[in-house]
């Protein structure tokens, strides 16, 4: 089976987002695969005077082609008018023109896949979405997201709530919507079997981790709260954030000593940092899957996450599912984490057996079966 991927190639850069991980986890799995002969799609501006995709980028050494025009006005013209066409860059044998991330491709001479990961731009009531920037943000998926669900044989998506708001709020075919889900890279398993007390931490104290940096849509006001009534409580345990986070609340912070920051860090350091934690707080109010609750799990500690979007569907009965706006709650939890031991253990064994479900393979292989489905 021949497939052209198309990608953003600067999503993919190291350190990345979820999404980046999943471009390049389930491209460099579908590259082992006997049947599959895999090149990837992108403009020729990302490439560099060697000829080569970014160090930064796990694909470099996959095979190419390129289109000569820029990413951003190609696309726009994409999106707009369906124009130029892309079959001129594709070879004739072409299964399919395959793209993990959100976009519109118009070709004619094989079938499209694309993979919308989250349809958040849609959604009417989170807290965000009447504000300016989340309009625009609306208006321009808008100009072409309808297209995409129309035309393209196969959607991907990452999770069934997705499945499920793209059905409600966008009309689309259920029929042709396949959930391929997301999975968890392998040093986040080997690291389970590490003892914490080897490991270096960032702080003396027990500390409870957080992928995403503190930024609303992460729930940053939550863990803000939460911060005050640990506080509040005499309790040691300190709140450690990864990730960018935005300035008013990197300002907001400062008034939480046992709030620490740590920036964008390395991708390798995640699992060390997770697995020395007391359990993840992933108290985001928006997540089209939200690895970073499976990663806590097959580290071997807790996972606590929000009760919104897909979040639930993530962690099952193995994760501990909680209301973000309930701090007092919260912060009990923790507490009780870090005192019994039984329960920390109980909810430690389940994430394990539950995180083993979730691998690249096993992603890669549901989208290899749609193809042959589709086809």
């Amino acid at each position: 089976m021949k497939i052209t991927a198309y990608i953003h190639p600067i999503r993919t850069y190291l350190p990345c987002t979820g999404v980046g991980r999943h471009i390049n986890s389930i491209l460099l799995r579908l590259n082992e695969l006997q049947d599959v002969d895999l090149e990837l799609l992108l403009s020729r501006q990302w490439l560099g005077t060697d000829g080569e995709l970014d160090p930064r980028c796990p694909l470099r050494n996959l095979p190419k082609i390129t289109s000569p025009t820029s990413e951003n006005v190609t696309e726009r013209a994409w999106k707009l008018f369906g124009y130029p066409k892309m079959d001129r860059y594709i070879s004739d044998e072409t299964d399919w023109l395959y793209a993990p991330v959100e976009t519109y491709l118009p070709v004619t001479k094989c079938p499209v896949a694309i993979t919308i990961h989250d349809i958040q731009a849609f959604e009417p009531n989170l807290p965000w979405s009447r504000t300016l920037k989340h309009r625009w943000f609306r208006y321009k998926w808008g100009q072409w997201v309808h297209r995409t669900l129309s035309d393209c044989r196969i959607v991907f998506t990452v999770s069934e709530f997705s499945k499920q708001r793209m059905v409600e709020l966008l009309g689309a075919n259920p029929k042709k919507l396949v959930v391929v889900g997301n999975g968890v890279e392998q040093p986040f398993f080997d690291i389970a079997s590490v003892s914490p007390e080897t490991l270096i931490r960032p702080v003396e104290q027990p500390y409870v981790f957080m992928v995403g940096g503190l930024r609303q849509k992460k729930g940053g006001d939550h863990f803000l709260a939460v911060a005050e009534k640990l506080r509040q409580r005499n309790s040691s345990i300190q709140i450690i954030i990864a990730g960018s986070s935005e300035p008013a609340y990197v300002q907001a912070a400062t008034a939480h000593p046992n709030i620490k920051l740590l920036g964008v860090v390395p991708d390798e350091d995640l699992p060390r940092l997770l697995r020395g934690s007391l359990c993840l707080l992933f108290l985001s109010l928006y997540e089209g899957f939200g690895i970073p609750a499976l990663e806590a799990m097959a580290v071997g500690v807790p996972a606590v996450v929000s009760n919104c979007a897909s979040l639930p569907e993530v962690v099952g009965d193995a994760g501990i599912v909680v209301n973000p706006e309930a701090s007092n709650e919260i912060a009990d939890i923790l507490i009780a984490l870090a005192s019994d031991r039984s329960l920390r253990n109980e909810y430690i064994q389940r994430g394990q057996k539950w995180a083993n479900q979730f691998t690249w393979a096993a992603c890669a292989d549901k989208v290899i079966e749609a193809f042959k489905e589709f086809s």
